[in-house]
């Protein structure tokens, strides 16, 4: 498990990647329809929806899974007994098979235990659901609203002997049935569009965008820059507030796994006999030395479209320039220039990426700054590995441009 699970209640600020996760989940499943996120999207604002089980799983902060529930009945002549239905519920393609959704749908069966319901009825896979107690209707006399049996359509009571004299229909929200396929369509269009506030640009792997996962106000970073990885500030270390130092990362850079940012709080006096820390040591006696006594650097900068290699390190105040590539396992201490490359511990110049006429070029196109409609047409130019044809056409795009 890449961390800590907590199971907590949806908030209004988490059904975006809730409906984007279901839809990400159910985009290879056996038997989706398509429509499931937007079901998701739709059943909270039906009657029968209950918000008491609409539950998330979150890992480092972030939303991995979702579960909803509502409210059904089953009807035998003049008899109705109020059941639960199950669903949607979604993992992450890239937590999947770690447990995570076999936790959410317990703990929620938990509590839909405590709240007093008899039984929860679900249309689900026959070979996933028994290991929940789910056993086929039929056994309990119970079929679907068209009178149909079939072992995907499933009953578990929540208490013992709750679907005892039970028999009947199963009736549950018209929403299920009625939902508008090119309606549908155009809402899970949206998952095709790039949005800088998804953390998981890349669901079938841990890869997220850094600037919606942050909550401390000294990190900056601009839109599309990723993480490959989860929980990106615990990547930035020795980073305390009374120092006031910033890490101010740009648009669309590549951070690999392992990286680590060390602030200006790792650095110890050096101007004295010892660089000992008494003062932040329980029972020594001495203050803490005023900020100019320490060897304070400044904010770190990374500028944008700046590639970090696996387990680099950035020490504090080390300013990289645009389109700079930082090796694996590098220790970089020194400023880097735009779009060269540096590696080694410490970090040493390797090369110019290009020559300076496109580097030029680059610097004043800026390409991160356009909007996202615009970088999608300059894709086939950005990703040209003919330089001199991308120079030729980097200055006629430069020449379109207004002046000033």
């Amino acid at each position: 498990m890449m961390d800590k699970m907590i199971l907590r209640p949806a908030r209004p600020s988490d059904h975006a990647a809730i409906e984007k996760i279901i839809h990400e989940a159910f985009k290879t499943a056996p038997r989706a329809s398509g429509d499931e996120a937007w079901l998701a999207h739709r059943l909270r604002a039906v009657p029968a929806f209950v918000p008491e089980l609409d539950f998330v799983a979150e890992m480092a902060g972030n939303v991995v899974a979702g579960i909803m529930y509502s409210r059904g009945s089953v009807v035998g002549g003049a008899d109705q007994w109020e059941t639960l239905t199950l669903g949607p519920v979604g993992v992450l393609p890239a937590c999947q098979r770690r447990g995570v959704g076999a936790a959410l749908i317990r703990h929620t069966l938990d509590i839909a235990r405590a709240l007093g319901f008899r039984a929860v009825l679900i249309f689900g896979h026959e070979s996933y659901y028994p290991r929940f107690g789910f056993e086929d209707a039929a056994n309990f006399g119970i079929t679907t609203d068209k009178g149909e049996n079939f072992p995907a359509f499933m009953a578990l009571p929540l208490y013992p002997g709750a679907l005892e004299g039970v028999r009947g229909r199963f009736i549950y929200d018209p929403i299920y049935t009625s939902l508008d396929k090119a309606e549908s369509a155009a809402f899970n269009a949206r998952f095709r569009i790039p949005d800088p506030d998804v953390v998981f640009p890349l669901p079938a792997f841990l890869v997220t965008y850094v600037k919606p996962t942050l909550r401390n106000k000294n990190i900056v970073a601009g839109d599309f820059t990723y993480f490959s990885d989860v929980d990106f500030e615990r990547h930035v270390t020795h980073h305390y507030d009374f120092y006031g130092d910033k890490l101010i990362i740009g648009k669309f850079c590549q951070i690999a796994a392992g990286v680590e940012f060390i602030m200006n709080g790792a650095n110890h006096q050096m101007n004295a006999a010892t660089t000992f820390p008494f003062y932040i040591l329980e029972g020594w006696k001495q203050d803490a030395p005023p900020l100019s006594q320490l060897p304070v650097k400044g904010d770190t900068v990374i500028g944008n479209d700046v590639w970090i290699g696996q387990k680099a390190t950035i020490l504090p105040g080390v300013h990289i320039g645009d389109g700079a590539i930082i090796g694996a396992n590098a220790v970089v201490g020194g400023d880097v220039a735009a779009y060269s490359i540096v590696a080694g511990n410490p970090a040493r110049f390797v090369r110019k990426r290009f020559d300076d006429e496109l580097t030029g070029l680059l610097e004043a196109f800026k390409w991160w700054d356009l909007p996202v409609d615009e970088i999608q047409r300059l894709i086939p130019l950005l990703s040209d590995g003919d330089l001199e044809k991308t120079k030729a056409r980097l200055k006629n795009e430069l020449k379109k441009r207004p002046a000033g």
